[in-house]
């Protein structure tokens, strides 16, 4: 392949380390890679990528009222911290871009994220465990006087398509929380793996009918081990 071959057709010439760095990046989409190294790699994709997008993009971005695709009736929660993501290169929109779910988002939390491990895709645990923190920040803030999380709160839980899978937000011996029951079905229909994928979770509130709900949307890359969380100031 002529690695010069995309520079002239459309890549400025400040562009080419820049186009070669991308290339190389792309050649490794089969190699098993070090966690550090993928983790390396996928911040210097993304740089570069959100690089190139901004420059091509700008004139358009202003005639997008709406541009995450989020419900012109969602907000989210007034002072809500940073919340913890695995890879500080990776933003996700503050509202969940479901296209089915305009208009039905309230009150949401912002976006956090986890690292999928062995026994939250095992068949025998059939639970998504949630990082405590986030659950503090993000979760409770939602939840209504009358709702008890000891005793099980159930929840409507949404993929990137819109698809329902109904769960039970609960929490055990006043530190484990988990979204159970209806997540194993969530984890076949995507293929979830321990480690190489990421789960990215809103809650919010169902403005039709005033529950509690959630979305996940997952990304999957070539790490093979547990990466430390890094919380976003």
């Amino acid at each position: 392949m002529d690695k010069s071959k995309g520079i002239e057709n459309g890549y400025p010439e400040e562009y080419r380390e820049q186009y070669l760095a991308a290339l190389t990046v792309a050649s490794f989409k089969y190699e098993k890679l070090s966690n550090e190294t993928a983790l390396a790699l996928n911040g210097l994709k993304t740089k570069i990528v959100r690089q190139v997008r901004a420059k091509r993009n700008k004139p358009k971005a202003l005639k997008e009222p709406n541009p995450t695709g989020g419900s012109v009736n969602a907000q989210n929660l007034p002072g809500t911290p940073s919340l913890c993501l695995p890879l500080s290169s990776y933003f996700p929109p503050d509202i969940p871009p479901v296209a089915r779910l305009n208009g039905l988002i309230g009150r949401c939390s912002k976006p956090f994220e986890k690292q999928l491990t062995e026994s939250d895709v095992k068949v025998s645990q059939c639970r998504l465990s949630l990082n405590k923190f986030d659950v503090q920040n993000a979760v409770m803030p939602l939840l209504k006087k009358e709702e008890d999380s000891t005793d099980g709160i159930p929840v409507k839980t949404y993929d990137a398509n819109g698809k329902e899978y109904p769960m039970t937000f609960i929490t055990w011996s006043s530190k484990f929380h988990v979204l159970k029951e209806g997540w194993m079905k969530f984890c076949t229909d995507h293929s979830l793996l321990a480690h190489q994928d990421f789960v990215t979770l809103w809650a919010f509130r169902n403005l039709q009918t005033g529950d509690l709900s959630f979305v996940i949307t997952s990304r999957r890359l070539e790490v093979f081990e547990a990466i430390k969380r890094k919380r976003l100031n």
